[in-house]
């Protein structure tokens, strides 16, 4: 899967579970996959370290995975039906993230 689509289903998911993160968490997200800063720039931004903010953003996707698995939204909007689409998703998104 290319980063391309790997963003976009995480914007996606913020876009239907983004409200059941902390505001740290919507903010991490945000700043990583929205205005494409890096982990460096961010964490220099917001006064915490590097691995701060790493573990911030891999609990924040995991959690949105988690939402998505069992809630379902994106699979009903996507209309896909039998895939187990949200572990193959998080597992490349912790992969980008190391």
């Amino acid at each position: 899967m290319s980063n391309i689509d790997l963003r976009d289903y995480i914007n996606e998911l913020y876009d239907l579970y983004g409200q059941l993160l902390t505001n740290k968490q919507k903010d991490i997200i945000e700043k990583y996959y929205f205005y494409n800063l890096s982990l460096k720039e961010i964490s220099e931004e917001l006064n915490i370290s590097r691995t701060a903010v790493l573990d911030s953003l891999k609990h924040a996707c995991d959690n949105l995975v988690h939402y998505e698995e069992k809630v379902g939204l994106f699979r009903k909007i996507k209309n896909i039906e039998g895939m187990n689409i949200p572990k193959k998703y998080l597992d490349e998104v912790l992969k980008e993230l190391k």
